[in-house]
């Protein structure tokens, strides 16, 4: 009896947190792959300085906690900004498409939340595959191809 009323106790106190902190994610490699991965560092967004990088990657690990991630999937978000991520890696993780769009969720979530642009990558103008280029027209699509002299 008097072990279960000092359980309890503990408890209520905050004492008994062993559980709680061995199911704790460890973002810090997360944050630091994010904070050096170019996609993120060059982002125009963080030139007027009212963000920085590491408050963007820390806001995102924070949304993985929050939204119950593993500890597999942040390990497979840090490999993804490290560029080290393999074709076996993307298959035997569960879910691994799931991951990249809630991922893609989160960071806009932090993007809108720090007062970044959510409309990044929208200014690529895309470019037909060469196979799609009629003959006779420059990839470019501005001037039709000169014959080139027979050699």
């Amino acid at each position: 009896m008097r072990v279960a009323v000092l359980g309890a106790f503990a408890a209520a106190l905050g004492l008994a947190a062993p559980a709680a902190a061995a199911d704790k994610l460890d973002t810090a490699a997360f944050v630091t792959a994010c904070t050096e991965d170019p996609t993120v560092t060059e982002d125009p967004g963080f030139e007027g300085g009212s963000a920085t990088p590491k408050a963007f990657c820390e806001c995102v690990a924070d949304k993985l906690v929050e939204n119950k991630s593993t500890q597999a999937d942040l390990d497979m978000l840090t490999k993804l900004h490290n560029e080290e991520i393999s074709d076996s890696d993307a298959e035997t993780h569960p879910n691994f498409e799931s991951l990249l769009v809630a991922n893609e969720g989160y960071e806009d979530a932090c993007r809108q939340s720090l007062g970044l642009s959510t409309d990044y990558g929208t200014d690529i103008e895309e470019v037909p595959m060469e196979e799609e280029v009629p003959e006779g027209v420059a990839p470019d699509g501005e001037a039709p191809l000169e014959d080139s002299p027979p050699e």
